[in-house]
């Protein structure tokens, strides 16, 4: 469970201090995937940093399944945009370095890591190096990593951006089925109306920076078959976009 009450963040600078997060509110319970979406600069991954550890310097409570942030101890998946697979290393210990840096390298769980890699068909690929691979293919190493570190929390900072639109549809399609084999608590934070309907439980839209908390809304539509040729999909995205577009011009 991921527990967010009141979160503040500010980045200080010589001239002045910049507020990126204020009171940012939210409850992730066991097993959900939340999706969150924002515009430009509303502090979406500045919220990640702070889940993953990297920013310590907050107001606020931030909790994982009771507990503060500590990544030494939770296990913490993160999965960015833009890659960060090792260029000089192939696939293979890639998407394992996680589990290693955790566990230890005599620990770690090879059946489980074969299993991933080749449910996300990248398992014949292992041998092969980053710049060898698609731009698809190695957002599949990124999320391979992910899932054989077997986290607590999964945060994922626009991971399909960066793809074209079939490609990206594509990676949502083998990242819920690779999720819901494990549902792990997940923040999913995206520009995209669309892709938060897809791979959202809930919905939550941001403000203008400061970021905040705006409304929160369950998707009744979340796992159902062949969703984008669904009608009440667009039906919710229209509403959504309304609701954010009101927002986002005050």
């Amino acid at each position: 469970m991921i527990d967010i009450r009141d979160l503040t963040v500010k980045y200080k600078s010589e001239r002045n201090d910049f507020l990126a997060l204020d009171n940012f509110n939210l409850l992730i319970k066991d097993g959900d995937i939340c999706a969150v979406i924002g515009p430009s600069g509303c502090g979406k991954s500045t919220l990640l940093h702070v889940l993953s550890g990297i920013i310590k310097d907050y107001a606020g409570s931030v909790l994982i399944d009771g507990k503060d942030i500590d990544p030494r101890v939770q296990r913490i998946g993160l999965v960015m945009q833009s890659n960060g697979l090792l260029p000089w290393r192939d696939i293979y210990f890639n998407s394992t370095i996680g589990a290693r840096v955790k566990d230890g390298n005599n620990k770690l769980d090879k059946q489980y890591a074969n299993y991933i890699l080749n449910k996300l068909g990248i398992g014949e690929m292992t041998s092969r190096f980053p710049n060898q691979l698609s731009g698809g293919q190695r957002q599949r190493a990124e999320i391979a990593r992910a899932f054989i570190l077997k986290p607590n929390i999964l945060l994922m900072d626009e991971p399909f951006s960066a793809l074209d639109a079939l490609t990206r549809e594509e990676m949502q399609d083998l990242f819920l089925k690779i999720w819901i084999e494990n549902s792990v608590s997940t923040i999913f934070i995206t520009h995209s109306i669309e892709e938060a309907l897809y791979v959202g439980k809930k919905i939550v839209i941001m403000s203008k920076s400061p970021g905040k908390v705006v409304g929160i809304y369950d998707n009744p539509l979340f796992g159902k078959k062949d969703l984008r040729l669904d009608e009440e999909y667009y039906k919710f995205s229209i509403k959504l976009r309304k609701i954010a577009k009101e927002e986002w011009s005050k």
